[in-house]
């Protein structure tokens, strides 16, 4: 995805700050919004941080292990019985 350590360590550190940016404006949507905005709020910005984190921070933290937070498993999810 991208070959230089030193760009990837700062892309890595701006899509985590990202991230906490908008987990915080859900938190605020929570407390100045009716329940119903909050769950769609959420809802959105949940799929927007999963797509993120599986599609390009993974990715990344993939190419450059060191990147990634210390103890995050970056094995792919086991698949459960009965699922296709």
């Amino acid at each position: 995805m991208i070959g230089d350590n030193d760009v990837a360590a700062e892309v890595s550190d701006r899509l985590l700050a990202a991230t906490r940016l908008m987990d915080e404006s859900i938190a605020l949507v929570q407390q100045r919004c009716s329940d119903d905005e909050f769950k769609a709020f959420r809802a959105g910005t949940g799929k927007a941080m999963g797509y993120l984190f599986a599609y390009v921070l993974r990715e990344l933290w993939l190419e450059h292990p060191c990147l990634a937070p210390e103890g995050l498993d970056m094995n792919p999810p086991s698949k459960k019985k009965g699922n296709r």
